[in-house]
């Protein structure tokens, strides 16, 4: 094997662990919390109270972070 394919093989193997590791992120409560409380402060909704507000948001950013999962996962 040359050098330029043992590079080439070594990088792929580190975007497939940093894939891996980025799709586990995104897939855990904490990063859907944490996206949906930087929408909530930025998004005022009147009719709604903050903590429904909150709510809503993380229910949007479950189905945004299970979206996203699934398509890292379809790579």
């Amino acid at each position: 094997m040359d050098f330029k394919s043992m590079l080439m093989e070594m990088a792929e193997e580190q975007a497939g662990k940093m894939q891996i590791q980025a799709t586990n992120y995104i897939d855990s409560n904490e990063f859907s919390v944490m996206l949906a409380t930087k929408i909530n402060e930025r998004i005022n909704l009147p009719w709604i109270n903050e903590e429904r507000e909150q709510e809503l948001f993380e229910k949007v950013t479950d189905v945004v972070c299970d979206m996203m999962v699934g398509f890292f996962q379809k790579k």
